[in-house]
């Protein structure tokens, strides 16, 4: 049951607010081939909520295609520490 809570997150090379999830327990569509998206993490959504991140309806985009997209655009810089919205 924990592969159904846990997704691989991977961001597009060319526009870094944009993001794509595959759950775990899936296979890793061919589009996602480490140049154009590139992996950046492992969330559990029992406790992780990343900016952006639809719980929902990434559950629903991994039952019509496999993948579920989504964009992160609030971020706000300080100097040499990064915030992010949430």
């Amino acid at each position: 049951m924990c592969a159904r809570k846990t997704f691989y997150i991977f961001v597009k090379g060319s526009d870094e607010q944009q993001f794509c999830a595959v759950r775990q327990d899936q296979p890793i569509p061919l589009m996602i081939d480490g140049v154009q998206w590139r992996y950046v993490s492992c969330i559990d959504t029992s406790r992780d909520r990343p900016f952006g991140f639809d719980i929902d309806a990434a559950h629903e985009a991994m039952r019509r295609g496999g993948v579920y997209f989504y964009r992160r655009e609030l971020m706000f810089r300080r100097a040499n520490f990064l915030l992010e919205a949430a």
